[in-house]
Order: C-alpha cells, then sequence, then structure tokens
C-alpha cells in the first residue's frame, strides 16, 4: 500500500495501483479507486474490473494488472461511478460510439452482485441500471454515478464486476459484445475513505535524547 499523501502534494490523481490515499481531512485518508471491465469481440454477460498497470505497452509490462478491484471491509464508501466511453479516434468527426453490441432493452451497471441495483449500503453497491441501457443495438457513450451524503461502512470487502442485466436490473441479460479493435473499456470509480491510523512517534515532536557525557 501506498504511502498516504497531503494536501499540498495532491496535483494528479490518485494511484489507484498502488491504493494510494490523501489525508485530507485530519483522522481520515480519502481513496479513489478507478479501473475498467475491458468488452471484447467474445463477450460476455459479466467481466472483472481490472487496475491497469502503469506499463502501458502489453509486451513490457513488468507490473502486472491488478485482476480485480475490490473495496476493502470498513470503507466509507460515497460515491460509485461507471462510464462507458467514446472510443472514436477523432473526436470532432463523425456520431459518437462505444463500440458496444448488445440486445435492446438490456442495462449495464457495476455492482458487487448481480442482484443489486441501485444500491449503497453496508452490504451492497450498484449505480443504477436504467442509467445505461442498450438501445439500437448499442450503448451510447453515457456515464452514471450513484453517491450518498452519509457514506455507508462497509460490512466486508466487496468485489465490483460490471453486469449486463435485463430491464429488470436484476438478472442476467445477454451477451455483451465490442467491435472495436482491442475493444471497449468500461471505466469504473468507487470513493471511499477509512479512518487514519494514530499518530506515530514521527509525527510528534519528541525531545532528543542525550547521552552523558555527550557535551563540551
Amino acid at each position: 500500500m501506498a504511502k498516504k499523501i497531503y494536501p499540498g502534494n495532491y496535483v494528479t490523481h490518485l494511484s489507484s495501483y498502488q491504493t494510494q490515499g490523501v489525508a485530507a481531512i485530519p483522522g481520515r485518508v480519502y481513496y479513489q479507486q478507478v479501473g475498467y471491465a475491458l468488452v471484447d469481440s467474445t463477450g460476455g454477460t459479466s467481466f472483472d474490473v481490472k487496475i491497469g498497470s502503469p506499463d502501458l505497452r502489453g509486451d513490457d509490462k513488468p507490473r502486472a494488472d491488478i485482476a480485480s478491484l475490490i473495496v476493502p471491509a470498513g470503507a466509507k464508501v460515497y460515491s460509485l461511478a461507471l462510464r462507458v466511453p467514446d472510443m472514436r479516434k477523432d473526436l470532432g468527426a463523425g456520431s459518437a460510439s462505444s463500440g458496444l453490441v448488445g440486445t435492446n432493452t438490456n442495462r449495464l451497471k457495476v455492482a458487487d452482485a448481480l442482484g443489486n441495483d441501485d444500491a449503497m449500503s453496508t452490504s451492497a453497491l450498484a449505480t443504477n441500471s436504467a442509467d445505461v441501457a442498450v438501445a439500437s443495438t448499442t450503448v451510447a457513450p453515457v456515464a452514471t454515478t450513484k453517491s450518498v451524503v452519509t457514506p455507508v461502512v462497509l460490512a466486508g470487502a466487496e468485489t465490483l464486476k460490471v453486469f449486463v442485466t435485463t430491464s429488470n436490473g436484476t438478472s442476467a441479460g445477454a451477451t455483451l459484445t465490442s467491435t472495436t479493435a482491442g475493444g471497449t473499456p468500461i471505466i469504473v470509480e468507487v470513493c471511499y475513505y477509512m479512518d487514519a491510523p494514530a499518530p506515530d512517534s514521527e509525527e510528534v515532536h519528541l525531545p532528543v535524547k542525550t547521552e552523558a557525557g555527550g557535551g563540551f
């Protein structure tokens, strides 16, 4: 786990790969974990959310991707988000397209379980599947966020996945695929904080110990 940083050093997004936190408020360490679920030409109805390695080349990756996005027990979760990106190489040309191909009225969500939808509780995390629906056999680029004012404290660790559902939001839908070369990454974010550990001796101005005879 990365050493926590302080607001003065917070100049870019936090490292999800290192589970880096920022001590933005005394007594709390905040985390922003971002990953993606890759939908390829084979497709599926559920997809693991991985955290990408800082080593971007596929043929030269000393640090492997982290296979799952796991929110730890005790996390105070206040936001969960999903984005279907626009996969055009030139965003100024043509119409927005995700490259996804699915069954009309099916939906997409990020959740800890297929049966959870539009939920944020001590044992359930899920965006609202109704916000990301298949229409005209595709999913238009879109984003959705589930957030609460009062964070929920997770009773146990939760592993997030992207699920394809039917129109009821809690049953498995049909196979979702992508026509984009290399696939379409469904971007996922979860934000939470943890209680900061008690200060250690390095954070206290303790008097320097001197030994007898050490002076002049």
